[in-house]
C-alpha cells in the first residue's frame, strides 16, 4: 500500500530574518560581494559594535524583535505585514519539496524573484540587507508509552549499538584507555532537541545541558527525536565533554529557530567544537536535482558567521547530506562528514545513502572530507540503535520498519546526521590532548589518518544521478575514508 503523502504545514506569519551589514571601508554589502567570501575576507565586513547597536535600535523602532547577535549578523523576528511595509515588498508562499529527512513539505514566505525592494530610509545606511530564512532540514532519513527502557530492543538484522559498537568500529576504545575522553572540551550541538531524561543518558552520567534558541521551547523535550539520538553518537565517542545542546524546535507551534539563530546561540557558549546534522539542499526545483551555482543571498549571513567562528578557532562539523547537495556541509572551512557502512564481517563500503559531490559554488571543494558510520539506502539507513524520546516523530516513523515499537524510546537510524557528531567527538578527543590545535590542523589530522575505503558507491542523487565510487586512496565517494580515532589521536 502506498504511503500517504503528509500534509504540508501552513507557514507562520512570524518571520525569522537574517540582517547583514556593509563593509566600513567601501560600503560594499556582504551579500553583494562578488568573490568567494573566505574566513580571511569575512573579517573586513565585521561591523563596529556601535553600528550594530544603532541598527538594533532602528529595527526595534520599526517593530522587529532582535533575537540573536553574532559577529557578522543579526537575527530578528517580525510579522509578514511589517516586513512588507518596512522593506517595500510583497511576500508569497514558497515550498521546499519533500525529500529525504523531510517528513512533510516545508512552506515559507519569501519575496518572489521579481519583487520590489524599497527599504525604509531609516535603515538604508545601517544595514546591507534583510533575508527571510529558509526552513532547515535534518540530515536523517527518519524523524511516548511511558518510561523507555535502559536496554534497547532486539532486532534481527546487522546494526550497531551505542556506545560499544560505535566506539569499537571507529577505534575509539584505545583512546579512552589512554585516559582521553574529551574531558574539559566544550562541544555544542544544534538540533531538534535533547530529551536527556531518557535512562540511557542518566545511567551513563553525561555532563549535558540545553539552551533554547530563539523561538524554541521545552528544554527537556524532543518532539522530533533527531537531536536526542544523534547526541548519543557524539557522547559515545567523547563521553566526558561538556555538552551543550542548542534546541531549535518548538513542539507547541511547529516552528522554532532558524539555523542562523541556532548558530548565533551556539557561539554564545564559547564552544571549541560545534556539531550540526542539518542544513539546506542547494538544488534547483525539479526531478533533475541540478546543483545551484551561486549561494542564495539568504544564506550568506550564515556563511559569514560560520567563517568567523572557524577564524576564531572553533572546529565546525556539518553533515555532508543524504543525497542532498548540502550547505553548509559544502563549505571549505567546515569538516564535512560523509558515510561509510561497515558490515558484520568488518568490510567497509561507501554508503549508498550518503552524499558525495563536487561543489559548484566553492570551486575545487569535494564533499565529504572523511566519514563516520552510515547505513545503506536499501534498508532506509537503519543502522545504529539510538535512544530517543518515546512516541516522538522518529519513534513513530522508524517503528514501522526497523523492528522497534512505535513508542518504546528507541530507533534504528543513521544518515550523515550520525556521522557528523561521531567526527565532532573525535575532534574533542584531539583537543583534550592538544588544545592549541587549529580547525585546519584537526581536519588535516582526520584526513591523513583515516582508513581508506575502496569499495561501494555514494548516493547518486547528490551528484546529478551519477554515483561517485570508492577507489584506493582519496576519492570522491568517501573523501579520505573512515575516521580512525586512535590513529588521529596519536598524530595530535
Amino acid at each position: 500500500m502506498a504511503r500517504k503523502k503528509p500534509a504540508a504545514v501552513k507557514p507562520s506569519d512570524v518571520l525569522s530574518i537574517a540582517v547583514t551589514f556593509r563593509r566600513p571601508s567601501d560600503n560594499l554589502g556582504l551579500t553583494k560581494f562578488a568573490g568567494r567570501l573566505s574566513a580571511e575576507a569575512v573579517s573586513t565586513f565585521r561591523p563596529e559594535p556601535d553600528h550594530i547597536s544603532q541598527a538594533i535600535n532602528a529595527l526595534q523602532q520599526q517593530g522587529f524583535t532582535v533575537t540573536g547577535r553574532g559577529a557578522m549578523t543579526l537575527s530578528m523576528r517580525g510579522s509578514r505585514a511589517n516586513f512588507e511595509r518596512v522593506f517595500g515588498t510583497k511576500l508569497v508562499e514558497r515550498t521546499l519539496e519533500v525529500y529525504q529527512g523531510m517528513p512533510s513539505a516545508k512552506i515559507f514566505f519569501a519575496p518572489p524573484d521579481t519583487a520590489a525592494w524599497n527599504p525604509s530610509p531609516q535603515l538604508t545606511d545601517l544595514i546591507d540587507d534583510a533575508y527571510i530564512q529558509w526552513p532547515h532540514i535534518y540530515m536523517s532519513e527518519r524523524f511516548p508509552a511511558t518510561g523507555p527502557s535502559l536496554y534497547p530492543p532486539r532486532v534481527n538484522y546487522h546494526h550497531l549499538r551505542v556506545p560499544g559498537d560505535v566506539v569499537a568500529t571507529l577505534n575509539v576504545a584505545r583512546v579512552h584507555r589512554q585516559g582521553c575522553t574529551g574531558r574539559g572540551v566544550r562541544v555544542v550541538m544544534m538540533d531538534s532537541g535533547f530529551a536527556h531524561s531518557h535512562p540511557y543518558f542518566r545511567e551513563n552520567g553525561y555532563n549535558t545541558s540545553v539552551a533554547l534558541a530563539p523561538g524554541a521551547a521545552h528544554d527537556d523535550r524532543d518532539g522530533n527525536g533527531h537531536g536526542t539520538g544523534e547526541s548519543a553518537n557524539l557522547l559515545a565517542i567523547a563521553p566526558d565533554v561538556t555538552f551543550i545542546g542548542v534546541k531549535l524546535d518548538n513542539e507547541d507551534t511547529g516552528g522554532g529557530a532558524s539555523l542562523l539563530e541556532g548558530f548565533q546561540e551556539a557561539m554564545q557558549h564559547n564552544p571549541q567544537v560545534i556539531s550540526v546534522s542539518l542544513g539546506y539542499d542547494l538544488v534547483q526545483p525539479g526531478p533533475a536535482r541540478k546543483h545551484l551555482t551561486t549561494l542564495p543571498n539568504s544564506l550568506k549571513g550564515l556563511e559569514a558567521e560560520i567563517q568567523a567562528a572557524v577564524a576564531a578557532g572553533v572546529v565546525v562539523v556539518f553533515s555532508a547530506g543524504n543525497g542532498h547537495v548540502s550547505f553548509p556541509g559544502m563549505m571549505p572551512e567546515v569538516i564535512s562528514a560523509g558515510g561509510v557502512y561497515v558490515d558484520e564481517k568488518g568490510g567497509t563500503f561507501a554508503s549508498t545513502y550518503a552524499s558525495a559531490f563536487s561543489s559548484k559554488i566553492y570551486s575545487g571543494r569535494n564533499v565529504p572530507d572523511c566519514c563516520g558510520l552510515v547505513g545503506l539506502a536499501a534498508n532506509h539507513a537503519d543502522y545504529i540503535m539510538l535512544p530517543i524520546e518515546p512516541n516522538c516523530e522518529i519513534d513513530r516513523a522508524v517503528g514501522a520498519h526497523d523492528g522497534t515499537a512505535v513508542d518504546d524510546g528507541w530507533g534504528v537510524f543513521s544518515g550523515t546526521s550520525a556521522a557528523a557528531p561521531q567526527l565532532a567527538g573525535v575532534c574533542a578527543l584531539l583537543l583534550q590532548k592538544r588544545p592549541s590545535l587549529t580547525p585546519a590542523e584537526i581536519k588535516s589530522i582526520l584526513r591523513r589518518t583515516a582508513a581508506d575505503v575502496d569499495q561501494g558507491s555514494a548516493n547518486a542523487a547528490s551528484n546529478g544521478g551519477t554515483a561517485l565510487t570508492a577507489t584506493p586512496a582519496d576519492d570522491g565517494a568517501t573523501g579520505a575514508g573512515l575516521v580512525d580515532a586512535f590513529a588521529a589521536w596519536q598524530q595530535a
